[in-house]
């Protein structure tokens, strides 16, 4: 009988250990340079990655949501900004004879994008800092299972 139950305390402990061994929850980690990164596990996360990610925690994914119509708005007008611009440097350095209105025209489209920018930045790292908040909170209500000894003897105590 005590090898039984020794045999079922030693299966409960290492499924345990497998079950939290299960449990990696990753955060997301900012990294400011020239731009505002955000990474999980070693990877650069694209706005719809961090959107899909953020799904858990309705909280974060609400602020997600408004940060990547921010950066949708800001691609939309920087790239347009950007094809005005570029339109009349490669006419100019084709030898023909540029439209600078144009040129004008997309580095008002960039400046437009400028704004989109700090506003997905500010709301995608808050809602990355509500989503690792979330993590941390997950993993202090953790139960955890130690094999030892006890007022009785050998056994199993669990903490939570």
């Amino acid at each position: 009988m005590k090898n039984l139950k020794l045999v079922f305390i030693g299966l409960l402990v290492s499924s345990a250990c497998i079950l939290s061994g299960q449990n990696t929850s990753d955060s997301i980690q900012v990294q400011k340079k020239m731009s505002t990164i955000f990474m999980q596990e070693g990877k650069r996360l694209t706005p719809k990655q961090l959107l899909q990610i953020t799904k858990v925690n309705t909280e974060a994914y609400e602020l997600m949501k408004l940060a990547k119509s921010n950066y949708n708005a800001g691609a939309v007008f920087g790239f347009a900004g950007g094809a005005l611009i570029g339109w009349p440097l490669g006419t100019a350095l084709g030898g023909g004879d540029p439209n600078w209105v144009l040129a004008g025209i997309g580095a008002g489209f960039v400046l437009i994008s400028i704004p989109f920018s700090v506003a997905y930045t500010k709301h995608a790292t808050k809602a990355v800092s509500i989503y690792n908040d979330g993590i941390a909170n997950a993993e202090s209500r953790k139960v955890d299972f130690n094999v030892g000894l006890t007022s009785v003897g050998v056994g199993l105590t669990m903490t939570f």
